[in-house]
Formats: structure tokens, C-alpha cells, sequence
């Protein structure tokens, strides 16, 4: 059951462990780049200082893609920094977008990138769908085989898939016109089919989703950067403050997760821009 806050409630079991998403942060590779009149560097700052004061058990942090603006090396670079520089002891891993350049982030930060994490009796699994010079995400049928693989040697435990690209519509007409395509019928039915995925998890919408398909969890998480507007048709930007989304994954494959909004210290973004 997803409550009206967006929190999955579930009975939960003794043993948990603390997952902490971020996603969407957009940075230069310079200090000064500016999103929409927004310094992303300095909310994705202060998304991260929010993360190590109210997340202090967590054990693993993911960055689910556009992790740059551009695809610029000296913004990956300009990223691990900040994040080696987190007061937490968990690990971090990241995975592409749309902006992203994925050969660049294995070149950067190869011991960051994963397609399976181990979280208690968790299994995470983490897709690329970014597709080269588009905003929409897809998989090939390499990647499907590979995933289907994957379900299959983590049968008996619950999975959590992680993405870019929203598998299936959020209500804003815009931005499922870039969802995931190719690839996204073979993608669900093979976690239905599974019966041993419990959550469908992505960025990219730069909002806030919840919802459900056949028992399994679908959630989107707001951007450390810009929001965009819930339910809106043509582009537009939301007023809301940047965020993050954290889980407790228990070890009976039962979870609960909630988004957190920051105050961050500065957000000036230009609420009249049709694009970006």
C-alpha cells in the first residue's frame, strides 16, 4: 500500500537497511554552470549535507543518472569529488541518463559502476537505457537477455531494479514522450514474470511518483536540481524544492521509502522557461 504522503507501507521485518537515491543533478563542469538560472552544483551541496545529517545508517547511496549536463569529464570528476567528500561511510554507485556519457563514467569512476549490488538479501539491479543522442531510454535485446540472466540467478531474493528512464507513463505529457521505449514491454514482463521483483525505481521525471504494477512498486524521485510540474502537459517547471528518496529494504523482501524535500540555500530558477 502506498500511503498519500507516497510512503510504502509495509509490515516490516527486524532487519533493515537504509538505501538513499539521488538523481537528476545536471552539473557543469565548471563551478558556475547554471541550469534554468540554477546553481546545480550548490543544490546537489546541499542535497548531500541534508543526506548525511538525516540519513546517518545508510548503507548504500545511488545516483540514478544525468548525472552531468553534458556528458563533460570534468563533470564526473567534479561529482566523485563531492561525493568522496560525504561523511558517510556507505558506498556509492551511479548509473547513466539521457545526458550522461557512459563510457566516460566507467573511464572516471569504473569501481562506481555496477549492474548488481548485493543490500542484505536485497539484490539491486541496475540498467542502462540511456540510448546515444536521444532523451528517450532503451534496451536491447542484449541487455534484455543479460537482465533476464540476472532475475534468474537472484531468484529466492527480492529485487529492486534501478533505472534512468521511467518504464511506464508518470501523467505528464511531455516527459513520457522521452520515457523508455525500446525494449520497455519485454522489460515488464519479465519482472512480472519474475515474481521476485518488489520495486521499479528511476529518475529523469525530475518529480516525485508513486504507484503500482501487479504488487510491485513504482517510484520516481525529484531532482537535486530543477522539479518538474506533476501532471503537466507541455513543459513546465515546478516550484518545488530539490529532494531525495531513501528505502528500508528488509531481509522478508518487504520495504518502506519516502522523499525528503531540502531547503537548500539558494533557488532561483526560471519558473517561466519552456525548455532546456
Amino acid at each position: 500500500m502506498i500511503a498519500s504522503d507516497g510512503t510504502r507501507q509495509k509490515e516490516l521485518s527486524t532487519t533493515r537497511h537504509r538505501l538513499v537515491q539521488l538523481t537528476d543533478p545536471h552539473i557543469g563542469g565548471r563551478p558556475d554552470y547554471q541550469l534554468l538560472g540554477l546553481d546545480t552544483g550548490r543544490t546537489l551541496d546541499d542535497v548531500l549535507r541534508a543526506i548525511e545529517r538525516e540519513q546517518p545508517q545508510t548503507e548504500l547511496l545511488l545516483a540514478t543518472g544525468d548525472i552531468s549536463a553534458n556528458g563533460a569529464e570534468a563533470a564526473y570528476e567534479r561529482f566523485v569529488r563531492k561525493m568522496r567528500g560525504v561523511s558517510l561511510s556507505a558506498p556509492w554507485f551511479w548509473l547513466p541518463g539521457n545526458h550522461d556519457r557512459s563510457e566516460r563514467m566507467r573511464e572516471v569512476a569504473p569501481a562506481n559502476c555496477a549492474e548488481l549490488i548485493e543490500l542484505g538479501a536485497w539484490r539491486l539491479l541496475l540498467l542502462d537505457t540511456s540510448v546515444e543522442g536521444q532523451i528517450c531510454g532503451g534496451l536491447t535485446e542484449a541487455q534484455l537477455e543479460r537482465f533476464a540472466t540476472l532475475l534468474r540467478e537472484c531468484r529466492g531474493q527480492p529485487v529492486m531494479v534501478l533505472m534512468h528512464h521511467q518504464p511506464v507513463p508518470v501523467g505528464s505529457n511531455w516527459i513520457d514522450g522521452h520515457m523508455l521505449k525500446e525494449g520497455a514491454a519485454q522489460l515488464l514482463e519479465l519482472v512480472v514474470a519474475a515474481g521476485n521483483v518488489k520495486a521499479l525505481v528511476w529518475g529523469h521525471v525530475h518529480q516525485q511518483f508513486d504507484g503500482e504494477l501487479e504488487g510491485i512498486g513504482l517510484h520516481a524521485t525529484p531532482s537535486t536540481s530543477v522539479q518538474f510540474t506533476p501532471g503537466s502537459g507541455p513543459f513546465s517547471v515546478d516550484d518545488k524544492l530539490p529532494g531525495y528518496r531513501w528505502f528500508d529494504l528488509c531481509d522478508d523482501g518487504s520495504y518502506r521509502t519516502g522523499v525528503e524535500r531540502v531547503q537548500v540555500s539558494e533557488y532561483n530558477v526560471d519558473l517561466s522557461s519552456a525548455g532546456y
